[in-house]
């Protein structure tokens, strides 16, 4: 069987898996479409083979060897195929483009769901397949040259297309009443995205009063009518948007964007905006009172010096 008709036939099976009643089909839904998705993807890398090959690209491990005819070629070792991380480096190198962002979100929320699945997160569920369907419906006509409708069936597609319609009219309404929020930083406002549920994950959640003062802002999540307030997920939402620059500036000797507060302990002191996003704690000590020298979070301990100023100090009282 084709990695393509493989593809196909797990995506249609977890779209009736999400049509079944039973809500232990959910998560049997997720699983079916990611690995579709999965499959889609290595299908254009079998394409991008070599004829003589064509399974070339999707092994894990590829390595140089000399033919007959004294010729270099490369052939794959072994039966593991490409794993995500591999596909990005590839799709990447081939210049093969894919809207990572939506597949890392809807990965990230498959994760999520299959640890922390209950029947109150339909809309959770809903989300992933509405996303999936564009993924599916740009990769199969952009890079499979495909017609998605006839590809997927015209069941399937309806579905596909009938939840993204529904999906994107509640989270257009839900977004619109965020919007109306004065959100204070701009730390926050790009944080927002990753604002989700502590119930059932879902991110359809509206702001039901505009009057509201941040940080405690009245939530309400649509999808399992769960009320909470923004500075119960402040840290989450912070966390999810800069932990990846985080990482990457440690990896790169820079500094970390943001740190744990002095006062609330929470993730949430962001250094661009000189105080913390959740208690709105400032730092006490700007400048060294000896030498001038800027303070960071980490000086304040030191009552007005700076590390180096203090160590001075702390030399000369011993003395």
């Amino acid at each position: 069987m084709s990695i393509i008709k493989n593809a196909i036939d797990s995506i249609q099976i977890g779209i009736e898996d999400y049509q079944d009643t039973d809500d232990r089909r959910s998560v049997s839904a997720i699983r079916n479409i990611s690995a579709g998705i999965l499959l889609l993807y290595k299908e254009k890398l079998c394409q991008l083979s070599p004829e003589d090959n064509k399974e070339l690209l999707i092994k894990q491990n590829i390595r140089p060897i000399q033919n007959d005819e004294g010729e270099i070629v490369f052939e794959g070792k072994g039966h593991k195929t490409v794993d995500v991380q591999s596909i990005k480096e590839r799709f990447k190198s081939l210049k093969v483009t894919v809207d990572w962002t939506r597949f890392d979100e809807i990965n990230k929320l498959r994760n999520e769901l299959e640890h922390y699945y209950t029947s109150q997160s339909p809309d959770a569920v809903r989300e992933i397949v509405a996303k999936s369907f564009l993924l599916i419906r740009d990769f199969l006509s952009d890079n499979l040259e495909l017609d998605p409708q006839e590809t997927l069936g015209q069941d399937a597609w309806s579905t596909l297309l009938e939840v993204s319609d529904v999906y994107t009219a509640e989270e257009k309404a839900c977004q619109s009443t965020i919007d109306a929020i004065d959100w204070k930083y701009n730390s926050v406002k790009d944080a927002l995205k990753y604002l989700r549920c502590e119930s059932c994950h879902s991110s359809l959640i509206e702001a039901p009063d505009s009057s509201d003062s941040y940080p405690s802002i009245n939530l309400h999540c649509k999808s399992c009518d769960n009320d909470f307030t923004f500075d119960e997920v402040v840290e989450q939402c912070i966390d999810d948007s800069l932990a990846g620059e985080a990482i990457y500036n440690a990896m790169n000797g820079g500094e970390s964007p943001y740190d744990t507060c002095l006062s609330c302990d929470q993730s949430t002191f962001i250094h661009e905006e000189g105080k913390c996003v959740a208690c709105e704690y400032e730092l006490e000590y700007t400048s060294c009172e000896m030498c001038g020298e800027g303070l960071g979070l980490e000086d304040q301990y030191n009552e007005g010096k700076c590390g180096y100023c203090q160590y001075r100090w702390e030399k000369v009282m011993a003395e």
